[in-house]
């Protein structure tokens, strides 16, 4: 099959460049509305915990759908499925364009998610039955790159269009975007299938309702946990939702139509790659989530510029992108994948220690070295990481390898979210009482930055300004601990992923 489809179209080149055309739009969608999280709480007074379900939507729905479009795309098309996932875009992008309240917000965020879901391992899918052998490699490095890029490039386009459009502007520039791109592969991009034997088209849907409902309880469990780990609300939710994740793993491994290929977890490097590639997204979710409110409210910078602080995050991941080949070539796609990790431990650090720099020339330069460290460590682990995985992984079961990875990215979303969320809000609040009882002002946290600033607004004089300055140093002192609990996380996954990949090949 593979040799008819080259023969059929000898210009490869064109389907490459469209499938990591995809890959980077959807990428710079993720992260540009990141950076429109201020204004948007702003707009509808939403607090941290409603910030953390618009961000956390898109990654349940993605998790839950991307084991199902492996299914179905095997089944259906790839390339069909694939356009398909393009469309929920453009379908989303017309609801967040008219969204009044938080509610619309999500259900925009929601579809949006369903159709990362499915363009990802379908994308990846199609290209490992375009290309083979070096091709192959070549072919999924460049689509590594291209969602590397869209990451950081992500605030830098989120900030230009909410500075010049507001909000709103960045659905816009989707709908429009998606449409295009759709456009451009059904005209480049073959009908390609990797098999043309007939397979049961009967969805397994007890593995996924048990699947989404595990994501989601769990998720929803780490929101509270802003309220205190120790809370009900946050322990029962992530007890429930591990117990239901576990018994999807456990029923999906006897079924005999499973949702997922466990048995690619058999490999050992396949099986280090999946919790390396989980704090990849892990971190880059923690930052961007984390970030925008402390240079556009705490420094006072707007969308515009904020986004633009940024690109020390953008220039070092191109960079490290670049160098990928070259590092590999020295020390193994296992070294690397290694190496990135310490990389993004050392950035956490690093922007967490700046915070305890008196506000100015040098916390600021620190926060921009923490970045540099970070997207080293982003642009060069993931061509790395999924080249080492998908090289372990059967040509007929691409789709299902490509799929199982994808989880785990998407969990890493979840928790990082979930986890830098929680932390930043519970310390940013404790800190914010902390400051307030000296100054003799008897206030409370409206639960976010944003919000206490907002609250600023309506004292006049000192007053104001106090309260200001308190919320601003208490973000600041909560980023520290957000980000030293993110790089212990990091430090022992490094390990982990060391152990599982000691007697394995560079």
């Amino acid at each position: 099959m593979m040799d008819d489809t080259r023969g059929k179209n000898p210009n490869l080149n064109r389907s490459l460049i469209c499938l990591c055309a995809a890959e980077l739009v959807m990428m710079i969608n993720t992260t540009a509305f990141n950076v429109a999280l201020p204004n948007i709480a702003e707009s509808f007074g939403a607090g941290m915990a409603e910030q953390q379900w618009v961000v956390s939507s898109y990654n349940l729905v993605f998790a839950a759908v991307v084991l199902l479009a492996g299914f179905l795309g095997d089944r259906l098309g790839h390339l069909k499925t694939m356009i398909v996932g393009l469309g929920m875009f453009v379908v989303a992008s017309a609801i967040g364009l008219m969204a009044g309240n938080v509610p619309m917000l999500l259900v925009s965020r929601s579809i949006m998610g369903a159709g990362a879901g499915v363009v990802i391992p379908m994308g990846q899918a199609l290209l490992g039955i375009l290309f083979r052998g070096s091709e192959l490699s070549h072919a999924m490095t460049a689509w590594a790159i291209a969602g590397t890029l869209g990451v950081p490039f992500g605030p830098l386009v989120g900030g230009t269009l909410t500075a010049t459009l507001g909000w709103r502007g960045i659905f816009g520039f989707d709908g429009v975007v998606f449409l295009a791109v759709i456009v451009l592969i059904r005209m480049n991009v073959p009908p390609a299938s990797a098999s043309r034997r007939s397979r049961s088209l009967q969805v397994p849907w007890m593995s996924v309702a048990m699947m989404f409902a595990g994501f989601t309880l769990f998720s929803a469990g780490l929101v509270n946990a802003q309220h205190g780990v120790l809370a009900a609300s946050a322990w029962i939710p992530m007890a429930v939702g591990a117990v239901l994740i576990a018994g999807f793993v456990l029923h999906d491994r006897v079924s005999r139509n499973p949702l997922m290929e466990l048995r690619l977890m058999k490999d050992p490097s396949f099986a280090a790659c999946a919790p390396a590639l989980m704090m990849l997204n892990f971190s880059m979710y923690g930052i961007i989530f984390i970030m925008p409110a402390y240079l556009e409210t705490v420094l006072r910078h707007g969308a515009l510029v904020g986004g633009m602080l940024l690109m020390p995050l953008v220039i070092a991941s191109i960079v490290g992108a670049r160098m990928n080949d070259w590092i590999v070539s020295r020390i193994g796609s296992r070294g690397t994948s290694l190496l990135a990790l310490g990389c993004l431990a050392a950035g956490m650090l690093t922007i967490g220690a700046a915070m305890w720099w008196p506000s100015g020339m040098m916390e600021q330069s620190t926060v921009m070295i923490g970045q540099l460290m970070a997207g080293l460590g982003l642009g060069a682990g993931q061509p790395a990481m999924l080249t080492w995985a998908m090289g372990r992984v059967p040509i007929e079961q691409s789709g299902a390898g490509s799929s199982l990875l994808t989880v785990f990215r998407q969990f890493g979303s979840i928790i990082g979210v979930g986890i830098f969320g929680s932390i930043q809000s519970g310390l940013y609040m404790a800190e914010f009482r902390n400051l307030v009882q000296p100054g003799g002002l008897h206030l409370q946290s409206a639960g976010s930055v944003t919000l206490d600033f907002q609250q600023a607004a309506g004292f006049a004089g000192p007053a104001g300004d106090m309260i200001r300055q308190t919320a601003s140093r208490a973000y600041e002192s909560a980023m520290i601990g957000s980000f030293a609990a993110a790089a212990t996380i990091i430090v022992i996954t490094l390990g982990i992923v060391a152990l599982i990949s000691r007697k394995t090949s560079r």
